[in-house]
């Protein structure tokens, strides 16, 4: 019954994939640990992804491969210029990069399949369900979202799920830049739906709930979003007027649910950032620029292949170099990442393959309907592959990133009949 013959041809199969990787991607709590990595519900859609795969086989699929392969190809010759023992955390490292990437697949097989609508009403069905009871725990508690632990101050989110922990709490951004996905697309189903009662409530509790998570998760980028998230209701109230009342509605809401959570903060790092912005542009990013710009020299020390997915300090750092090389893995700068990691070799092919696929959702826009749904799926995408991943490598993470994906690759399909 399960097979690709068996996808292309039933609706009910479909049906039901729909609701298992709505679930999959929406509630990442932590299933088990891996190599010293949190493994989620995204993953076990692997053999589903590559069912999509076939099913969905085109140039993408080609670029897709060729830049696994050469990704392969930089690490294997980056170890024979510059050995370091350590040639499975590159590939490790490969793997990762790719499996977000891997979505594009599954979400257009899905968008050939079912409406754009009904993706998104399931979605948010279960990213619902994830922000009322992640909220729900901190308001009943009288807790913070944001919260730190250790001797280093690392960040985390207080984020439970029905006494599970969650996937990707460490590193505010992580877990906040998924909820800010989960958000845009409540508001969408919210906005656009034509749903009971009752649903169109749970939407709108939900949809302040993802607004107060994403505000106290005192994140700055992440609250940066959250205007893009307002924004994109805002002119969405202004295109198309019959939905106006909806989206004024879920403006209410987000605003309410920012002013909620201000009043419950003791201090702001947003405000207290712009207070003292004056100290110095690294300082407010937190370490970004020095990233960056060790990043762009050992790009310049080897631009072709790059560092074969190493950490900083493969070409150029000496030892005992600062906190925030020594700490990280990546730029913050999902492109920078890319490029600084496996070099031209590997970013060309794997840029190409980002852009076919916008291409192709560019044209598949005239052979859909314009519906609500679509509006905010746009949104979304160009938030994740815009400001979002230039604050941090978002898109590598297999939770915000795979949704991400998913997402772009549903706009790249075009349903059929």
């Amino acid at each position: 019954m399960f097979s690709v013959e068996g996808i292309k041809k039933s609706p009910v199969i479909v049906h039901w994939i729909l609701v298992v990787v709505a679930a999959a991607m929406s509630i990442p709590v932590v299933m088990f640990n891996v190599l010293g990595y949190d493994i989620n519900p995204a993953f076990l859609l692997v053999p589903l992804i590559s069912v999509a795969f076939l099913v969905t086989f085109n140039i993408v699929g080609v670029l897709y491969l060729l830049s696994v392969s050469c990704g392969v190809a930089s690490i294997f010759i980056v170890n024979k210029i510059s050995p370091d023992g350590d040639a499975v955390r590159h590939a490790f490292s490969l793997i990762l990069i790719m499996f977000a990437p891997s979505f594009l697949f599954l979400g257009n097989m899905l968008g050939r399949r079912v409406a754009i609508s009904r993706i998104f009403f399931w979605l948010s069905v279960f990213s619902s369900i994830f922000v009322f009871v992640v909220a729900f725990r901190v308001l009943y508690l009288d807790q913070d979202v944001r919260i730190y632990v250790g001797p280093l101050e690392y960040a985390y989110m207080n984020a439970e799920f029905l006494g599970a922990p969650v996937f990707a709490t460490f590193g505010v951004l992580s877990l906040a830049d998924l909820i800010c996905l989960q958000t845009i697309m409540i508001c969408g189903s919210f906005v656009g739906g034509n749903h009971r009662l009752p649903v169109m409530l749970g939407f709108g509790v939900s949809l302040f709930c993802g607004a107060f998570l994403i505000t106290g998760s005192d994140s700055r980028s992440a609250q940066v979003l959250l205007v893009w998230i307002l924004g994109t209701a805002i002119v969405y109230a202004f295109k198309n007027r019959t939905s106006a009342i909806r989206s004024i509605v879920a403006i209410l809401l987000i605003v309410l649910a920012t002013g909620f959570c201000y009043t419950r903060m003791t201090e702001s790092r947003m405000l207290n950032s712009l207070a003292h912005i004056d100290r110095g542009a690294d300082e407010f990013a937190t370490g970004r620029i020095e990233l960056a710009i060790e990043a762009f020299r050992e790009i310049v020390a080897s631009p072709f292949i790059g560092n074969g997915f190493s950490g900083y300090g493969r070409y150029l750092s000496d030892e005992g170099g600062s906190k925030a090389l020594s700490m990280n893995s990546s730029t913050h700068i999902y492109y920078l990442t890319l490029i600084w990691k496996g070099g031209l070799l590997f970013f060309v092919p794997f840029a190409l393959m980002l852009l076919i696929n916008l291409k192709a959702c560019w044209l598949a826009r005239k052979k859909t309907d314009a519906t609500p749904e679509r509006f905010y799926a746009w949104s979304a995408v160009l938030m994740a592959f815009g400001p979002m991943a230039m604050a941090w490598d978002i898109l590598i993470v297999p939770s915000a990133g795979a949704l991400a994906f998913l997402l772009f690759g549903m706009l790249a399909a075009c349903r059929k009949a």
